[in-house]
């Protein structure tokens, strides 16, 4: 993935529940965040990530214009939190200035 670029990180779940998504970042792997539960997208999370559920079982978690410290870990969760966990590395590179 390109910085200034936008992501879309897959999750599907059979479950009639919420999922929950977490980010751990590449460069701190003591600290997770939680980006998405209880039905909405938190802070500072909340201002470039959306959550795509056009079709049913489907949690995809967009990011617009990412960022190099949008890398890490993406952890998606379902049935609240207590379920399955797909968990997606999102490497960012910078971009080229010529």
């Amino acid at each position: 993935m390109v910085e200034g670029e936008s992501y879309t990180i897959p999750c599907g779940t059979t479950v009639d529940a919420d999922v929950w998504w977490l980010f751990k970042p590449s460069h701190n792997s003591e600290i997770s965040w939680y980006v998405y539960y209880q039905g909405r997208i938190h802070r500072p999370f909340n201002t470039r990530f959306t959550l795509n559920t056009s079709v049913p079982g489907l949690y995809g978690l967009c990011i617009s214009d990412v960022q190099l410290n949008d890398a890490g870990y993406y952890t998606c969760i379902d049935d609240r939190g207590e379920g399955h966990r797909h968990i997606h590395k999102l490497i960012v590179q910078g971009k080229t200035v010529l």
